[in-house]
């Protein structure tokens, strides 16, 4: 049997790490424009570490249990 190749989407989203508390964790945004668009209305504050992080987005015909990944960071 082979196996059909194809490509997965992405998936991008923020994730704030405040030195205390919490993190913060975005919605999934459908690309990295709309994640920066998203991001230029948030007020960033000096106490905090900005993150961005992507997955892949899972089809019908695959199992994709993956962790998000950090890409960039500020």
């Amino acid at each position: 049997m082979e196996l059909k190749k194809h490509a997965h989407g992405s998936l991008y989203r923020a994730k704030i790490a405040p030195f205390s508390g919490p993190t913060e964790y975005g919605e999934w945004f459908p690309s990295e424009a709309a994640l920066r668009s998203a991001m230029k209305e948030v007020a960033r504050d000096i106490g905090k570490k900005y993150y961005c992080e992507t997955k892949a987005m899972p089809c019908a015909e695959c199992e994709v249990d993956e962790k998000p990944k950090v890409i960039a960071a500020l």
